[in-house]
């Protein structure tokens, strides 16, 4: 890619620069806070911590968010147990509440690639597309960290973000037909997020020219030229 083509792209990288930022201090602050409460950190303690700023989140128009929250680790409040505190849309809607009383429905989140991938790993994962049925119906790029603290376990759980293909297409739209017909915004595993020809959907498998150059935007994705 050119540099004139580099610099076309600067607008996708700053948005996932700027939201991969965003959760990687969240996950520190909430750790911190987390701190406070060592020993008797209750699910009241949780929301008090994760629903303010996931307040401020949702109504920051430089992100876009679909969704965030935090869903706990096995163990953190009760043993064989998980606490989700996780919030969607302009009115903050509450999601999956129920499941905070019921094991069954907590294995939904609990089996996750989103949930799964950052407690193994350690760091940022970033899922996706996949259409969310837990929360918004809608195809999403869903972006966790995981949240160490002093208690036991030491990963108290993750925090994530919800971000949708529809809010990464209108960022990236113009970047993307800058560098070609055929560009593509694409995962690690090389599955489209997002591509500027019409011919190809979110999650299909890009089919990657070879000899041509790519670009990382954030620290995961990548834009490619299709073949």
């Amino acid at each position: 890619m050119s540099a004139t083509t580099e610099t076309g792209l600067e607008p996708i990288n700053v948005f996932l620069t700027t939201v991969e930022g965003r959760i990687a201090q969240w996950a520190l602050d909430v750790g911190r806070a987390f701190d406070a409460h060592a020993h008797k950190l209750t699910g009241a303690a949780i929301d008090r911590t994760i629903r303010p700023v996931v307040a401020d989140m949702l109504s920051d128009s430089d992100i876009r968010l679909a969704g965030a929250g935090f869903i706990a680790n096995v163990g953190l409040l009760a043993p064989d147990r998980s606490f989700i505190a996780w919030w969607q849309g302009d009115d903050m809607e509450r999601v999956d509440a129920l499941a905070n009383v019921s094991t069954t429905s907590q294995s939904r989140y609990l089996d996750a690639e989103w949930f799964r991938t950052p407690l193994a790993t350690g760091k940022l994962a970033i899922t996706g597309p996949y259409i969310d049925l837990l929360c918004t119906d809608e195809f999403v790029l869903t972006f966790t960290v995981p949240v160490y603290w002093r208690g036991e376990p030491s990963i108290a759980g993750i925090v994530g973000l919800d971000v949708t293909v529809a809010t990464l297409e209108r960022v990236s739209a113009d970047a993307l037909r800058s560098v070609g017909p055929s560009a593509a915004i694409v995962n690690a595993e090389g599955r489209i997020v997002v591509s500027a020809s019409p011919r190809c959907s979110s999650g299909d498998f890009a089919d990657i020219d070879p000899t041509a150059r790519s670009r990382t935007v954030g620290s995961v994705l990548r834009v490619v030229e299709e073949t």
